[in-house]
């Protein structure tokens, strides 16, 4: 571990160091660990089983506050998804508008086609509505954008 230098006040530049990449790995761990884990507590709790479904509920909470963590960090250096720099509303905001824009849409639409070529319809059809669902929220995140595009 790299240490600050007596007396220096400033943080050596994260982007593109592997404590970086350590940090987007973990974030992307973390959020998507949260998540499974709040969808185990409602089968448990669709199953019969409260007690597992509070302590996964918990689980999952605990994961999301560590993700929080990782990004908090990780917002020193760039959005993780977007790479642009964030902090104030409209910077975050334009970094929200960049994540939901083009390429993304344009790797699920090509999800979707393969999806279906290899004989998952359902699947297809889901990834058509992220395509829409998308496509949906950018629309919503340019409209909040000021005329002048400050």
């Amino acid at each position: 571990m790299t240490s600050i230098p007596s007396g220096s006040t400033t943080l050596p530049e994260l982007l593109g160091t592997q404590t970086h990449a350590h940090l987007k790995a973990l974030f992307a761990q973390d959020a998507q660990a949260s998540r499974l884990s709040e969808r185990f507590a409602r089968i448990a709790e669709i199953e019969g089983f409260p007690e597992i479904a509070r302590t996964l509920r918990e689980v999952a909470e605990s994961q999301a506050f560590q993700a929080q963590g990782h990004l908090d960090l990780l917002f020193r250096a760039a959005d993780p998804i977007s790479g642009r720099q964030v902090g104030e509303t409209p910077q975050n905001l334009r970094a929200a508008i960049a994540a939901h824009d083009g390429e993304l849409t344009d790797t699920l639409e090509d999800m979707a086609r393969g999806a279906r070529a290899e004989g998952f319809p359902d699947v297809a059809s889901w990834l058509d509505t992220m395509v829409y669902a998308r496509k949906a929220h950018l629309q919503r995140l340019r409209d909040l954008l000021p005329e002048d595009g400050e």
